[in-house]
């Protein structure tokens, strides 16, 4: 892929680590917060929030160009 992220060449394996650990962290965060809010919409009776407003397809663009994935809860 022409625009990935060739990271092993511009950090430590150390600092990759670290990159990886931290946005799987956001995303687990933002994931909670869209999970929240569809939960209170589903209460009030209301549509759920449209998912680009939480901004988990960015995440999940940065986690593929470093070459990783989502971690599990």
């Amino acid at each position: 892929m022409d625009n990935e992220l060739e990271l092993r060449t511009m950090v430590g394996e150390a600092d990759r680590t670290l990159l990886v650990a931290g946005l799987q962290a956001l995303h687990r965060e933002r994931l909670a917060a869209y999970n929240a809010a569809v939960y209170v919409a589903f209460i009030r009776g209301e549509l759920h929030p449209p998912m680009a407003m939480f901004g988990l397809d960015e995440v999940h663009t940065m986690l593929r160009r470093v070459g990783a994935a989502p971690a599990p809860f």
